[in-house]
């Protein structure tokens, strides 16, 4: 006798537990996933405590769903911006651009993906590295055609630049985050890109600006 398929989830359904992840991360962003109790998400989605439980099996898991959905659709950005025609300049700008603007649009998801999970040992330990590293992989080739078409310098290890070119990212939104690098307008924010953009292109150019 066969199985039985397993019941598609209703649109109410997965409504539910889009409304348990937005709650969750507004609620993560200012206790932080220790200081926050299921009941404290439950109540900020307005829904029953119990339902978190049927979606979820803990606040952990819920921590988990949003690394996966987020930081999936951040790698298929890469990857998309590692195949585009554009020059090595101009997918530099766009990166920085899609980090500072994450930022400002959904500062509540960057603050929980940087103080729980990319500075989260506890968390990097009980999860796939693998998971987290294959974001490297695109920038490593963005900068690899850069080299081979003369916009990067020919000694720049691509390896070692993406690694280089992450780091600026998590510290610069690690500032934002904890408050260290306090920015109240657009304006700030786009001095910010410039300078970022300046710095990683002149450090890596070929024929630096």
């Amino acid at each position: 006798m066969s199985a039985r398929p397993a019941a598609r989830p209703t649109r109410r359904s997965v409504r539910t537990r889009e409304r348990i992840i937005e709650a969750a991360t507004e609620v993560f962003a200012r206790r932080g996933v220790h200081g926050t109790r299921v009941a404290d998400i439950a109540e900020r989605a307005g829904i029953a405590y119990g339902l978190v439980y049927h979606h979820f099996r803990n606040k952990e898991e819920i921590l988990t769903a949003i690394f996966a959905e987020r930081w999936a659709q951040y790698v298929a950005y890469l990857e998309e911006l590692a195949i585009s025609p554009l020059s090595f300049r101009e997918r530099m700008s766009r990166l920085v651009h899609f980090w500072v603007e994450t930022y400002r649009q959904e500062s509540d998801l960057m603050t929980v993906m940087i103080n729980e999970i990319t500075r989260s040992y506890e968390f990097l330990e009980s999860h796939d590295i693998s998971a987290v590293l294959v974001a490297f992989d695109p920038i490593e080739r963005i900068i690899a055609e850069g080299r081979s078409n003369g916009e990067v310098r020919a000694d720049v290890d691509p390896r070692l630049a993406s690694y280089v070119v992450f780091g600026v990212a998590e510290m610069v939104l690690t500032g934002y985050v904890i408050g260290s690098l306090p920015r109240t307008d657009q304006d700030a924010y786009a001095h910010d890109e410039q300078q970022l953009l300046a710095l990683l292109i002149n450090g890596m150019a070929a024929r630096p600006d």
